[in-house]
């Protein structure tokens, strides 16, 4: 998916169109970004399940995935990132 900022970007311009009467318009495009929202979600935990089923059977497997995710954690809360971000790392392992 596109990096948050872009998403962002998208809300912001629904917000304008709102405050500029462009109601309809402002609704199809904040839709737009939950349903990719909701979209990278759903592959996240998708890509999670997939995972899961074969590491069950490897060890090294889950401590690699394991370390991944600590990892991308660790530097995304080094960055700043928001507390929503970091709950969607820890939850998915996806950082966007």
């Amino acid at each position: 998916m596109g990096s948050v900022a872009a998403l962002r970007g998208f809300l912001d311009q629904a917000l304008s169109d709102l405050a500029a009467g462009k109601a309809q318009e402002s609704e199809r495009l904040a839709k737009a970004v939950s349903a990719l929202v909701r979209a990278e979600r759903d592959v996240a935990e998708f890509e999670g399940e997939q995972l899961a089923a074969t590491e069950k059977h490897d060890p090294d497997a889950l401590r690699a995935e394991l370390r991944r995710r600590l990892t991308l954690f660790a530097e995304a809360e080094r960055a700043g990132r928001s507390n929503d971000e970091l709950g969607r790392i820890a939850a998915t392992g996806a950082a966007e």
